[in-house]
């Protein structure tokens, strides 16, 4: 093995390049006199760079084929860049920064600024502070996830906002933010994500991305300042604004109880929707959901983890029951982290009793899903459940198959009905309640607003805890069930007009007498409540419990409903 020590210059590299083409140098050695360490180690089909310091050796790069011109990354042309190259590994290594980055990033045709940044950024990572990478898992796993103290109240953690947060922060947008380190982060970086999201229209994941990237930082910023690289930094991340045109304008869509109701008898009518392809009905499970959301005016997600087991009899000393139910729901079910259990009229508790007729028999919920994902044993239905449902009687179709959707526009049947959703339904009861002289109080109670809470509502439930908190004193259960007993009357009510209407003949029905008591009859096969174009499903299972004898009384208003129904047996 021949070693040649000079100062190496252009004439010494062409003999390196005519070793290589004639195979006849391999294992010889040009080692420059002029940088200390810098050698060219020749090998059968190359040749490459090194450079020697404090006992070790790092390559630097490959010998280019060609002396002048267009050559890759990585390769070095002339005996300067080679020393100018060793030169900057030297001081990296003389301030304990492992070179490595910095020579691929030089590999990969990134300038030097760059490759240089690249290494440094590795010696602060190695020394745990954070990237965006693990900002996120901080964020998310680490404190959404957790229990924690919220104006002096424990709250417990919530899984929903960690995985929502999650998925906001790792968009496809957010790519170029991986395996940066959140101190060299700028607002133009941000600011790159949440403009590519509006972009390509996703107005939603643009906001979002706003929203939770300043609460991740500001959190790191709060309480891991040192861990987290940002000690002392100012906050610019909260001059991140969503765009005015990904923002939503204020919704004050206020739908009326007559279109509540009128939108209840078409879910009840068209189980089949007409003009679709697929011809199987509505699940009667779905119906039942429907009917309790507008019913109970709770937060959909919350409203339909509703358990069997939660339903419970009206406390004994809170006054006569009269059929009265009380449904609850843990802290970790409520968007407010609060325990909430809400009075339920006898005819809410008939809805209860229509679903679970229907619902899966090894299911813990009320509203069990019809479908269940591969590798989930137990679900309730969708949050969407009411959208899906409504658009479909609106004559919108999307492929089943989560495919493009299709724009075909089928029959409306709510056609000159306003479109809300659950959440404008909340806004409906807390009107409507009001304008009937409701106390506010009960209002918020039954909406779980803030006002409504006790030290016990801070304790995460557990199940031997669940009759015990359902009628701790800080429920309110008699103030929520006057708001319940108004709300839930003047929907009946109106669900009665509606079917009065719309068969103004109904007490001429001699001819639909037999019809109408066979769809009555209480069977211990029957799982569904048929559609009577006279009688609502109430009213049908109310004439089923008489014929049962079972003991039930009904609701103000009811006996005048009853009354008429007796009449037909007669």
């Amino acid at each position: 093995m021949a070693t040649i020590r000079a100062k190496l210059s252009g004439t010494h590299l062409d003999q390196a390049r005519e070793m290589i083409a004639s195979k006849s140098g391999e294992g010889t050695i040009f080692a420059d006199d002029k940088t200390d360490g810098l050698v060219l180690r020749v090998r059968k089909t190359a040749a490459t760079f090194s450079l020697k310091y404090a006992g070790k050796t790092r390559v630097l790069g490959t010998l280019s084929e060609i002396a002048k011109g267009r050559c890759n990354p990585g390769e070095i042309q002339t005996i300067q860049a080679a020393r100018d190259l060793a030169e900057q590994v030297r001081a990296l290594l003389k301030d304990g920064t492992d070179p490595t980055l910095f020579l691929s990033g030089k590999a990969a045709g990134k300038s030097d600024d760059s490759a240089k940044n690249a290494a440094e950024r590795q010696v602060l990572i190695d020394a745990g502070f954070w990237t965006w990478e693990r900002l996120v898992s901080e964020y998310t796993d680490g404190y959404l996830s957790q229990p924690r103290l919220v104006k002096k109240r424990m709250r417990p953690p919530s899984l929903r906002s960690a995985d929502t947060a999650r998925k906001s922060l790792t968009i496809a947008e957010a790519k170029g933010l991986k395996g940066r380190l959140i101190s060299e982060l700028s607002l133009g970086d941000l600011e790159e994500v949440r403009d590519a999201c509006a972009k390509a229209g996703r107005k939603t994941a643009s906001r979002a991305f706003v929203a939770n990237a300043k609460a991740a930082l500001s959190f790191a910023r709060k309480m891991h300042a040192r861990k987290s690289g940002l000690e002392g930094s100012p906050k610019w991340w909260l001059e991140l604004a969503p765009l005015h045109s990904t923002q939503v304008a204020p919704r004050d869509r206020r739908p009326k109880i007559e279109d509540l109701a009128r939108m209840l008898y078409v879910v009840e009518k068209h189980r089949v929707i007409e003009g679709r392809k697929i011809k199987r009905p509505t699940a009667e499970i779905t119906i039942c959901a429907v009917w309790w959301l507008c019913l109970a005016a709770q937060r959909s997600d919350a409203a339909l983890s509703l358990e069997t087991i939660n339903i419970l009899p009206w406390p004994v000393d809170q006054g006569p029951a009269n059929g009265w139910k009380v449904v609850v729901w843990s802290d970790e079910d409520m968007k407010s982290r609060r325990y909430h259990s809400l009075p339920i009229p006898p005819r809410v508790a008939l809805l209860l009793e229509r679903a679970a007729l229907v619902a899966r028999k090894d299911s813990k919920y009320v509203f069990s899903a019809t479908t269940l994902r591969r590798g989930v044993n137990d679900a309730h239905l969708d949050k969407n459940t009411f959208k899906n449902l409504t658009e479909r009687l609106r004559g919108k179709r999307k492929n089943p198959k989560g495919g493009k959707a299709n724009t075909e526009q089928g029959v409306d049947l709510l056609e000159g009905m306003p479109h809300f959703s659950p959440h404008d339904i909340r806004r409906l009861f807390s009107t409507l309640c009001s304008d009937l002289k409701v106390r506010g109080d009960a209002i918020s109670a039954v909406l779980d607003h803030a006002g409504i809470e006790d030290e016990i509502s801070q304790r995460v439930i557990r199940s031997a805890e669940v009759t015990r908190l359902a009628y701790d004193y800080s429920q309110r259960l008699p103030l929520k069930r006057d708001a319940m007993q108004v709300w839930t009357n003047k929907l009946f009510e109106a669900c009665d007009s509606v079917w009065r209407n719309e068969n103004p003949h109904r007490r001429d029905i001699s001819r639909q007498r037999l019809r109408i008591i066979e769809n009555a009859k209480l069977e211990k096969t029957a799982q569904t409540v048929p559609f009577s174009p006279f009688f609502t499903w109430y009213e049908i299972m109310e004439l089923r419990a008489k014929k049962q004898r079972k003991p039930l009384i009904l609701p103000a208003g009811a006996n005048r409903r009853a009354e008429e129904m007796d009449s037909i047996e007669e």
